[in-house]
């Protein structure tokens, strides 16, 4: 797609060509500074396609019937040569269409001429009406500031240079490396802490801080003096939650073994002493056989 079209509306008005016929021609106009040449019976012809308008000028028409039409009403004005060949549609400018941009016809205009009423009624009619009275006319910029971009550049690569306040883009102008002796705004700590949800005053230990500045200037990141104080808020509270955390955990395991070290201490004991195996015996049978010993005992029968 073309970018710019360049509008002569002083020949548009001259030579009578309505806004689509114009818009065409000032097209046409540049096509042998770029199409594909054949000479033809000895004439130098350039190949541009009802197709290749459509896809270069969408805001004429996407019809390649209408473009087709507007041509054949620019060559019926005696602006441009038609022929066809190869089922191919070339062009050439006749001697009338080359004058479309002669800077002459503006310098030295003949007096009564029809471009001259033609600038007139531009002229009679912007002042009657004008469209842009409280535009700065002397110091037309996008920005509204001195526009300092080439003048070659055209509209788009001068947008590329703002963002969407009209501020000029300067790489980097309000980003800042990390550095190790980097200290928080505390007002600005204070509000982004509270908006994680951590007590205003909260207050970040010199680790905290060492251990942020060490990281973030290894990774060479750029960010604004405010964005850099969100991360370190970020910084502190995922320290807390991930501590919160691993207390959490150690009491947990802590109840856990105390419970079962309880739990052991009451189970009733799996062994009897002999002394306990003798009364117990001595319970079921009224008296203790001669003789008769038990684990743990020692009598004088069996010395």
């Amino acid at each position: 797609m073309q970018f710019i079209v360049s509008i002569n509306q002083t020949k548009a008005l001259e030579w009578g060509l309505n806004a689509q016929q114009a818009l065409l021609f000032a097209y046409l106009h540049q096509v042998p500074t770029w199409a594909d040449s054949r000479q033809i019976d000895g004439v130098t012809w350039f190949n541009c396609g009802k197709g290749k308008v459509v896809e270069e000028l969408p805001i004429l028409t996407d019809k390649q019937d209408t473009v087709y039409r507007l041509m054949k009403q620019l060559r019926d004005a005696g602006l441009i040569d038609m022929t066809s060949t190869d089922n191919k549609t070339f062009i050439r400018l006749t001697a009338k269409g080359i004058e479309w941009n002669r800077a002459g016809s503006e310098k030295s205009p003949t007096p009564g001429k029809k471009s001259d009423q033609g600038r007139k009624n531009i002229r009679q009619g912007s002042e009657k009406s004008p469209t842009n009275q409280d535009t700065n006319i002397n110091n037309p910029s996008l920005s509204g500031a001195d526009d300092v971009s080439e003048p070659s550049q055209s509209i788009f690569e001068r947008a590329k240079q703002f963002d969407d306040s009209g501020k000029p883009l300067t790489a980097g102008a309000d980003q800042l490396p990390m550095s190790l002796d980097w200290v928080p705004d505390q007002q600005a700590l204070a509000i982004e802490c509270q908006r994680r949800g951590l007590p205003m005053d909260t207050q970040h230990t010199a680790a905290e801080l060492a251990d942020f500045t060490a990281h973030f200037a290894d990774t060479g990141k750029r960010f604004g003096a405010h964005a850099w104080v969100a991360r370190f808020a970020r910084w502190i509270h995922e320290n807390r939650r991930r501590e919160a955390a691993r207390n959490q955990n150690t009491a947990s395991t802590t109840a856990k073994t105390g419970g079962n070290h309880a739990n052991r201490q009451q189970r009733p004991r799996q062994y009897r002493t002999a002394q306990e195996a003798r009364a117990a015996a001595q319970r079921e049978s009224g008296q203790q056989p001669a003789g008769q010993t038990f684990d743990g005992d020692w009598s004088q029968g069996n010395g």
